[in-house]
């Protein structure tokens, strides 16, 4: 269980500045890193092309992608988890991304029928934790994820097209194959340290229940995307 006490300790402390980068609009959803902060630099990115859209044109076939493991959280556990083909985003739901993934409205065209597990990407808002904590730091594109993203529908027009959003995972069950991204935002770096310790959907769901957290707008609900990853494995 998260520690209260340890929250309430540190509420004062306000938000960490976050180098000298402008963050605008995106404040809301990105963190501006520091370029000299000395920030981790994920497996090799995603086959793009200029304007950040994937060049995958086959989402079931995994030939020419990258593959490769990225850090996450399970029930209180650090694993790794094996990205093995491209992210998966199409129209509808509108996009002004080139990349056409959307925070702020489901998907409508999965990459396959049935069932889909998610996969919960916790995101540091309006602040730079511990880069320790990220496994998608700020100033890079992850592997096998979207360059940019259409934020507008949360943050305003300004967020039609603005990079990835810097984040951790967090799943909620094992086994491979596509996983649907539900989106989370952190807003104080408390509340982001009580979910590096604790690293459970548990904990995130005592936060968003506590009227002085999630009731207060330090962190949100959970958000929709229809943003795709294909997760083949984990190891821990």
């Amino acid at each position: 269980m998260w520690n209260r006490q340890r929250i309430g300790s540190v509420a004062g402390r306000g938000i960490v500045a976050v180098g000298t980068a402008t963050c605008g609009i995106a404040l809301l959803l990105v963190s501006c890193a520091d370029p000299d902060s000395g920030q981790r630099t994920p497996a090799a990115p995603s086959p793009v092309d200029a304007t950040g859209a994937s060049m995958h044109q086959d989402h079931n076939s995994a030939a020419g992608d990258d593959k490769g493991y990225i850090d996450g959280w399970y029930q209180g556990r650090d694993v790794q988890l094996y990205y093995t083909k491209t992210f998966f985003c199409a129209e509808p739901p509108s996009s002004g991304a080139p990349t056409n993934c959307e925070i702020g409205a489901d998907a409508e065209a999965p990459p396959r029928p049935a069932e889909i597990r998610k996969i919960y990407a916790i995101a540091a808002a309006g602040f730079l934790p511990d880069l320790s904590t990220l496994a998608c730091p700020p100033g890079s594109v992850c592997l096998n994820h979207p360059a940019m993203i259409d934020a507008s529908r949360i943050a305003g027009p300004g967020a039609a097209n603005i990079p990835a959003v810097p984040h951790s995972h967090i799943v909620d069950e094992p086994g491979g194959g596509w996983r649907h991204t539900v989106n989370i935002r952190v807003f104080r770096l408390d509340v982001w340290n009580a979910i590096a310790s604790a690293k459970s959907l548990a904990t995130i769901r005592e936060l968003q229940a506590d009227p002085a957290i999630g009731g207060a707008g330090l962190i949100s609900a959970d958000t929709p995307t229809n943003i795709f990853f294909f997760i083949a494995s984990w190891r821990e």
